[in-house]
């Protein structure tokens, strides 16, 4: 794409402060996500979890039928298994995400080895997870880190308030 005869710039990036309890900072270098992130997730396998149905039920304990007698069936939202889900889905977009808004600066390292398919991803976020977790951040670094990346990507406003449940919710902070 062009603007005024000119090619738009592809690759840009932002250098940011991240705080420190002793009044330092650590300084990175990043990027916009891309336009299909969302996809991309997906294409890797980072997909949000369904919650399980299970059978309506009256307060004897009797299933509920509709009108055809077909039993009632409802999302159970409270499952521990889909609660858990869940939030490894959360954590799990949060890594992705601060990876991908990191991944162009030279100066970081990760320990851990990104996957080079779309296989292995959700392994990958978890691994990171736990390297970033030994390296000293916090839940708090890590919202501040995405809310950095959000910006960049232009994801302000009631698009940042939407895509932020799945961003946030990683640190068990209630975004809405």
């Amino acid at each position: 794409m062009r603007i005024g005869g000119k090619r738009l710039q592809e690759n840009y990036s932002r250098v940011v402060r991240l705080p420190r309890p002793d009044g330092s900072f650590w300084e990175f270098a990043v990027s916009p996500l891309r336009l299909g992130f969302h996809q991309t997730l997906q294409q890797r396998g980072i997909v949000a979890p369904s919650a399980p149905t299970k059978v309506s039920r009256d307060s004897s304990g009797k299933p509920l039928r509709d009108a055809d007698g077909l039993a009632v069936i409802q999302r159970d939202e409270n499952d521990s298994q889909y609660l858990e889900a869940v939030e490894d889905y959360h954590r799990r977009v949060a890594m992705i995400v601060l990876w991908e808004g990191m991944k162009n600066d030279e100066r970081i390292e990760f320990e851990t080895p990104a996957p080079k398919e779309n296989t292995g991803w959700d392994s990958f976020a978890d691994q990171l997870h736990a390297e970033l977790e030994q390296s000293g951040w916090t839940a708090g670094d890590l919202i501040w880190m995405c809310e950095r990346i959000a910006e960049m990507s232009n994801m302000t406003g009631d698009h940042f308030r939407e895509s932020q449940r799945d961003f946030f919710s990683a640190a068990g902070t209630d975004s809405t």
